[in-house]
């Protein structure tokens, strides 16, 4: 009626007015200025008078829509308000939902007439309300009308939920009763509806999908995510986190098809626009690669993506940060992610010159530390490092505990990353590595931790799914989406197999007649429906071609994802002839996806790949594979193969050796399991690197090491690194047994032997290694003296520095290269002399002289480098020698050091070198920074390897750190994460050394009584056992000195000095601070009257050499000297001048950074005014003292002066 009224306006004479009455009707117009004819834009609305029915029209095809939109118009878009007077008898219910009704029907028949221009019924006239229609003839003329209504608008077009919607308006007033189920309750729900249609007009107006084999495809929507808008909105705020400067764990648990790796997918692409760098990996319980393995190769690619989106500024500042951070290490970061050279490239051409050593095994903790400090140098507030980690459930714990370094990184400024791990819930246990990852992040407390759980979707959020995906209105699906609710418990993937399942049984179909989707709910409520998603998927792709199910067998056998390579070399093969074909197909039906680069083919979910996976029998599985894996090694083992190609054929014939029965095959097999061994290797994945090598040494035949001595060799040689780095010493022990017995020449040896004496010297079997390096050395034609005297060792060191006195650097770069022979004696030497360390000192002079004599010689290698800070060492710690020739020590010591980091790499030996060099520097350098350098010696040779003196230079780092005032609660905690470290390597020579600090912490703490560590049954105490090398004796002795005078016993501290200072040969580090305490001391045994006349003279020897020393390094030694002429001050009764010294030891100590004698300057103050009756000021000096004790940790010391305060 109110269309009809449109119409008449549009036909009456021009009028200036603006309004037009036409019977009980008034049209709403736009004022005018001109009499010009009435056009439709200009209909503002109608009002109905005797109803006061009023109907505003805005036309809103314009709004939002700016001039430059390239997207063509589609259709007008008009808004329609119809409003009324609220009743006000008292039956309004009743009445309301009659004008309702009434209301719903006018709009329906209204919007039927704009879009047709006909009239919807048989009969022109349309009764008000239901009280007037109630007649039967006109009940039918209605109905047919309605029926004529729906075929008409289809005839011309109309849109189906257009279609729809006009129904449902019109059949609020028909002559059915019960009204069908979807019309209209009130004119808002209609009105919701037709905004959804302007909202989406191109999913709910004009469907783009295209007709195949008679029937419409499903629109899977990809981007869009239903229900999880309170999760994306958790992750997000967990990254803005990360943003801020913290480092953040989020796992994302569930069951299989929930939504995972959907959910974190989507929030990523966020935050790879607000510039994070997002490293993703999902793990494959098929894949034989190794968990540690892939994880690292994720990271290589990380490199990539920076070097792709990173602009020059920026990758400025991550080349300053690697370089801060390497060094001249750099090397040992290319070896473990070779892509990281593309981030760099003023270095490449360095790094080129100097070729990387990449036979030394790295074990877990280099790979910890390599990629810790990695993380930290790329990773940014504005750019922070997203790892996302996908299906943990599959991970393993090696490569769990890098990423619990990465999140647990102590450092200043440390990496600002996101870690982001899904799992399968159901299939993670409380003892599974990832809940033990969870546990020991929350107990860090240096990385937050979320734990999110996704549950099946709800219904209505299903039922927004099944609209969009059907292009229908959602009160047209809701009775569907319920029933696939019921059946799928709301799994999302398992509800969209369902949905596909539907469709290719027919039972949700296209219709072409009604241009919308059609299904029948009772046949679909009575569908029975198993659990298992893969019956689901295996079901319908056993109905393929079986061209498309061979492909799908081939791709899942090798896991989630595999190379575009492999499947170009098996469509080469009569049995794969036609895979890509196949392929092509999988990704057309939606199984599987083009990924990566390099290009990969990759299975769209996990649940697919398994199913696909299923489509091979049980009892066929192995076999299949090592057809695949022997296919690709008959076409491809005439080509040059990278290592991820080896692994992956490689993976396939393993799983069923028992077919290999030709010698030559399985000879053939043995060497790419090698080969694969080396590549799992050179990222140090040594779990997986022991599998390969182990299978390579079961397929040898029994006479290998007649018939294949090469294989053999350097099978048996790489399982003995694999081994030792894995700190399996039995195993590498075995492995290199074969080696000495087998190897035809002392040349094919010396890798073995080198190894071997490494491991004799950190089991503390010093004297076995000294034997086993003198019998190599012997074998090459160099003689060692099993002993060296006094006199003989003084003679060797003038010979040494008359050798050393005229060296510079550009005499040393015109010597020519050394050779291999003479290379390896350097080398041997080397290595003897870190042993002569702790066993034989006396040889020091002499290896390091006969080094140098062999670089004269011989040429120059980097060995020679390091025989010269070997006599630097020599030339500093030996305490009878002049001024000039400690100088002339600190002079050949950095020569070396400078033309190691120049000219050499020398990776694989700079944590021994560095340990080292640290004896120089120690009498020079503050003892903070001896300990900060020794603390990246560690790192650096955990990093290479060197696990030896890496733990070497983790003891320097804590004694330092004694002696420097640290922390004392801090100190033991990290005393006791290397304790546990050197558990692990079974590393005695540095446990039982660590075991010592530990000791002297304890007791500086609390005298041991709640810090004291518990010895376990079998365990053997060092403090009771007779010290194995003269070198331990010294440190033991010292270490008594320490505890003894911090605990005020006198007579021990004096006892433990004297026999310090008496040990022949003993460390100049050591005697300086042992005489130290021992010159203060001797002042409290002189109070007592004992050892009169033996503590003057203790008094006179430390002042002399420690005045000497602090000559060299005031930082280090001034606090001291002042500090004994306060006591010497003060016990002949100089107040004034033992104040003044007192005030200067305590304003030195407190600028070298020395809390704890800072503390003890106060304390012996305090008990200088006490003698002297100024109690006043005494207590000052006492609460001074406190504060100090309290702040280096020493509960003990605080009790102490507090009770002297008291």
């Amino acid at each position: 009626a109110a269309a009809e009224l449109l119409q008449k306006s549009m036909t009456i004479a021009p009028l200036s007015a603006d309004k037009i009455s036409l019977d009980n009707f008034v049209v709403r117009t736009k004022k005018r200025q001109q009499l010009l004819p009435v056009a439709a834009e200009d209909i503002l609305g109608v009002d109905m008078i005797s109803e006061k029915l009023s109907l505003t029209f805005v036309d809103t095809s314009d709004l939002g829509r700016s001039s430059c939109d390239a997207e063509e118009e589609i259709g007008r878009n008009l808004v329609v308000s119809i409003t009324c007077p609220l009743p006000t008898t008292s039956n309004a219910s009743g009445f309301e939902q009659i004008k309702e009704s009434t209301i719903c029907h006018l709009f329906g028949i209204l919007l039927f007439q704009i879009y047709s221009n006909l009239d919807p019924f048989l009969e022109n006239k349309l009764e008000g309300d239901e009280t007037n229609s109630s007649d039967h003839s006109k009940n039918e003329i209605t109905n047919r009308g309605l029926q004529l209504t729906y075929s008409t608008l289809r005839e011309l077009g109309s849109p189906s939920n257009i279609c729809t919607v006009i129904q449902n308006l019109i059949e609020c007033k028909c002559g059915k009763l019960p009204r069908p189920r979807n019309t209209y309750s009130s004119l808002k729900e209609g009105s919701d509806d037709l905004h959804l249609l302007l909202l989406h007009p191109n999913r709910l107006l004009f469907t783009s999908n295209a007709i195949e084999d008679r029937q419409l495809k499903l629109r899977m929507q990809k981007k869009k995510l239903y229900g999880r808008d309170h999760e994306v909105s958790l992750i997000n705020d967990a990254f803005s986190r990360v943003c801020a400067g913290e480092s953040v764990a989020l796992f994302v648990g569930g069951f299989s098809g929930s939504g995972k790796t959907r959910l974190v997918e989507s929030v990523m692409t966020s935050v790879d626009a607000s510039g994070g760098y997002v490293l993703a990996q999902k793990f494959d319980q098929l894949a034989r690669g190794g968990p540690l393995l892939e994880l690292i190769a994720a990271f290589d690619r990380l490199c990539v993506l920076i070097q792709s989106r990173i602009c020059p500024q920026d990758l400025q500042i991550i080349v300053d940060r690697l370089t801060e951070t390497y060094g001249a290490d750099l090397s040992l970061l290319r070896r473990l992610l070779p892509k990281v050279a593309g981030l760099m490239p003023p270095l490449t051409t360095f790094e080129k010159q100097r070729p990387v050593q990449d036979d030394t095994p790295m074990n877990l903790q280099s790979v910890c530390f390599i990629l810790q400090n990695f993380v930290r140098a790329v990773s940014s507030r504005s750019h922070p490092v997203v790892i996302f980690l996908d299906d943990l459930q599959w991970c393993n714990s090696m490569a769990l505990e890098v990423i619990q370094h990465i999140l647990c990184d102590k450092a200043t400024g440390a990496s600002n990353c996101f870690f982001v791990g899904s799992y399968r819930s159901n299939e993670v246990t409380s003892n599974h590595a990832v809940s033990r990852l969870m546990k020991e992040l929350q107990a860090s407390k240096l990385c937050s931790v979320q734990k999110l759980m996704l549950d099946g979707v709800k219904s209505e959020d299903l039922n927004a799914l099944i609209s969009d995906e059907l292009c229908l209105l959602p009160r047209a699906t809701l009775g569907l989406s319920s029933i696939i609710h019921q059946k799928t418990e709301g799994n999302p993937f398992f509800f969209l197999e369902f949905l596909r399942s539907l469709v290719d049984r027919d039972l949700l179909k296209y219709s072409l007649d009604l241009n919308r989707w059609e299904w029948d709910e009772d046949l679909i409520r009575m569908e029975k429906i198993t659990n298992n998603v893969l019956f689901l998927l295996a079901n319908k792709m056993s109905r393929m071609k079986e061209d498309v199910q061979m492909a799908l067998r081939v791709l899942s056998s090798f896991g989630n994802d595999v190379n575009e390579k492999i499947i170009s070399y098996l469509n080469t093969t009569s049995k794969f002839a036609n895979i890509l074909a196949g392929v092509e197909e999988a990704i057309s039906d939606g199984y599987v996806s083009k990924v990566g680069g390099p290009l990969c083919y990759a299975f769209v979910h996990d649940k697919v790949k398994e199913a696909a996976y299923s489509l091979i029998p049980d009892g066929e599985k192995e076999d299949f594979h090592c057809m695949l894996g022997e296919a690709l090694r008959s076409v491809s083992k005439e080509d040059s193969l990278d290592d991820n190609t080896i692994i992956t054929i490689v993976d396939q014939i393993n799983h069923n050796l028992g077919r290999l029965k030709q010698r030559s095959l399985r000879l053939e097999v043995a060497s790419l399991n090698h080969m694969a061994g080396l590549a799992a290797m050179s990222r140090s994945d040594y779990g997986t690197a022991s599998t390969y090598l182990k299978v390579s040494l079961q397929l040898l035949p029994a006479d290998h090491w007649q018939s294949n001595y090469r294989l053999s060799l350097d099978s048996y040689m790489a399982t003995a690194k694999v081994a030792c780095a894995s700190g399996d010493m039995d195993k590498s022990d075995s492995a290199l047994k074969a080696v000495f017995r087998e190897a035809t020449s002392l040349e094919d040896k010396v890798e073995a032997y080198y190894l071997h004496v490494n491991l004799l010297h950190s089991q503390e079997r010093g004297e076995e290694a000294h034997l086993t390096c003198e019998d190599i050395l012997s074998q090459l034609g160099e003689s060692i003296p099993d002993h060296v005297t006094r006199e003989e060792s003084e003679k060797l060191i003038q010979e040494a520095i008359m050798l050393v006195s005229g060296l510079s650097e550009e005499k040393l770069v015109k010597l020519k290269e050394a050779d291999v022979n003479s290379q390896t004696i350097m080398r041997f030497l080397s290595l003897l002399g870190s042993i002569s360390y702790f066993s034989k000192p006396e040889l020091l002079p002499y290896l390091n002289l006969r080094t140098i004599q062999l670089t004269m010689e011989h040429g120059l290698c980097k060995y020679s480098l390091v025989g010269l800070v070997g006599i630097s060492i020599v030339l500093c710690n030996i305490k009878t020698l002049p001024k000039e020739c400690v100088q002339l020590g600190y002079k050949i010591g950095g020569l070396g050091m400078s033309m190691l980091r120049s000219k050499f790499d020398y990776s694989d030996i700079k944590s021994r070198v560095d340990h080292a060099y640290s004896y120089v520097l120690q009498h020079s350098d503050p003892v903070q920074k001896c300990a900060d350098r020794a603390r990246k010696g560690y790192e650096i040779g955990i990093a290479s390897g060197d696990t030896v003196f890496a733990f070497l230079n983790a003891n320097g780092a804590i004694r330092y750190s004694i002696l420097s005032g640290s922390k004392l609660p801090d100190l033991l905690l990290e005393t006791d994460k290397y304790l546990t470290l050197l558990g692990r390597h079974g590393n005695t020579l540095s446990r039982s050394y660590m075991l010592i600090y530990r000791d002297t912490i304890s007791f500086l703490i609390d005298n041991g009584e709640n810090t004291s560590r518990t010895i376990k049954n079998g365990e053997k105490d060092p403090a009771n056992e007779v010290p194995y090398l003269e070198r331990q004796a010294e440190t033991l002795s010292f270490h008594k000195v320490l505890q003894s005078f911090w605990l005020g016993y006198n007579d021990r501290c004096y006892h433990y000095s004297e026999k310090l200072l008496e040990t022949k040969d003993s460390g100049k580090h050591h005697r300086l601070v042992a005489l130290f305490y021992h010159g203060l001391n001797s002042f409290v045994l002189l109070r007592k009257g004992k050892f009169t006349k033996r503590c003057a003279q203790i008094y006179k020897i430390a002042h002399n050499e420690l005045k000497e020393a602090e000559a060299l390094s005031k930082w280090n030694y001034r606090n001291k000297v002042y500090l004994l002429e306060a006591e010497k001050y003060s016990y002949q009764g100089y107040t004034k001048e033992a104040r003044s010294s007192y005030g200067a030891a305590m304003m030195a100590a407190r600028c070298a950074r020395f809390p704890h004698e800072q503390g003890l300057a106060c304390e012996l103050a305090a008990f200088h005014c006490k003698r002297n009756g100024d109690f006043e000021q005494a207590r000052k000096f006492f609460e001074q003292a406190r504060i100090c004790y309290d702040k280096w940790g020493s509960s003990v010391k605080v009790e102490s002066v507090s009770n002297e305060i008291d």
